[in-house]
């Protein structure tokens, strides 16, 4: 007696193991997706090219650098001061009005350094500082005094602009310049190709330090202001300065040729027409014109089928008794219940066809009688005649 106990206890334990043996696997790959999640994800790189984050994104190195050289450094979001001798933009966010107080500082004795090639104040660009599949630094090429301690720096992902205009171009590739330095009133615009080399990934390669204090701080005393970007969401552009200007101009054609097809099927050719309306007809003409058409295609039998049905509907309602049921059955209720004579009631129900008009007319006749016989006194013509 004890093994088979034990038997039928190990059964269903063996199927349990085999679901958990086939789910292991699962388990395990479920586990590993949430630990590369939690410990494998990227960090928080923060706000790119912020003069306050420390991420590989950020700019917190070029700030504490020039900071230890005995700059002031003034981190903002408003036009530079006229105390203020060099101004950066590394991403030109700007409203109109902004850069317009920006561009009278520069012509009021201010250096403006933008190393975003998108800005207004940056020479259109012509090239890349890529060179095939590999980005190396570039070598300065020019005798422009403020950049002569600077032999190369590393601008990865950059852009070359054109120098043109008594512009002076430095560092050379591509049919272009990645530093353009262009003088406005009594100061100075310098447009660099990007703002890869002041980021705190790149600050330490090459002369990318040195370039940076070479351009925002030649000499002591200096004052500068760093004009970070907005967090997200703090832009000045509306969604529809982000929307390029080929797609605004297919949505603008769509509109035209909706506007188009609209015209063309709305279009009318001459005045309104009145189109005649129906002609409303009493339900008793209806009546007499069905009845007229019958006695003219000599349809007795039809005539004979519809006054039959109709008969058998009505006695069906008063007796309750379902429509579906046969005309013996119909007979033989009414037949029990008012004294009429059976047979007569089938007749007038379910009787052969008759010979002729006059047999249709006492046809009709007996049809009536029976159904005024099952008519209480006062009570009127049954519901639907």
């Amino acid at each position: 007696m004890t093994a088979p106990a034990q038997g039928a206890t190990a059964a269903p334990a063996r199927p349990a193991r085999r679901r958990l043996s086939r789910a292991a696997p699962l388990v395990l790959l479920a586990a590993a997706v949430v630990a590369v999640a939690v410990l494998g994800g990227p960090a928080d790189q923060g706000i790119p090219l912020d003069p306050r984050s420390p991420a590989p994104l950020g700019t917190k190195a070029l700030v504490d650098t020039l900071r230890e050289l005995g700059v002031d450094v003034d981190v903002t979001d408003t036009a530079p001061g006229p105390d203020v001798t060099a101004a950066l933009i590394l991403s030109d966010v700007l409203d109109e009005g902004q850069r317009d107080e920006v561009r009278a500082w520069v012509e009021a004795g201010g250096r403006l350094v933008v190393a975003d090639p998108r800005s207004p104040f940056s020479p259109p660009p012509v090239g890349t500082t890529e060179l095939g599949f590999v980005d190396p630094t570039i070598a300065r090429g020019c005798d422009l005094p403020v950049v002569r301690d600077v032999e190369r720096v590393a601008a990865p992902g950059g852009a070359t602009l054109e120098a043109a205009g008594g512009a002076r171009g430095c560092f050379p590739r591509d049919d272009g310049f990645w530093l353009v330095a262009t003088a406005q009133g009594e100061g100075a615009v310098v447009a660099l190709g990007g703002p890869t080399a002041f980021t705190n990934g790149r600050f330490g390669d090459a002369d990318n330090a040195v370039l940076a204090a070479a351009l925002l701080a030649p000499e002591e005393g200096s004052r500068v202001a760093v004009l970070r970007p907005p967090a997200p969401g703090e832009g000045a552009a509306t969604l529809g300065d982000l929307v390029p200007r080929r797609v605004r101009l297919a949505l603008l054609q769509l509109a035209v040729a909706f506007g188009v097809v609209v015209g063309w099927r709305a279009r009318r050719l001459g005045r309104p027409v009145l189109e005649p309306q129906p002609v409303q007809l009493a339900g008793s003409e209806t009546v007499v014109a069905v009845g007229n058409l019958l006695q003219h295609g000599g349809a007795r039998r039809r005539g004979a089928e519809l006054l039959r049905h109709d008969l058998h509907r009505t006695l069906a309602e008063r007796l309750g008794l379902p429509a579906s049921l046969p005309p013996e059955a119909v007979a033989d209720a009414a037949a029990a219940r008012t004294g009429l004579d059976r047979d007569r009631v089938l007749g007038a129900l379910a009787g052969p066809e008759p010979a002729g008009e006059d047999g249709l007319v006492r046809l009709a006749q007996e049809i009536e009688s029976v159904r005024l016989a099952l008519t209480p006194i006062g009570q009127g013509a049954p519901r639907g005649r």
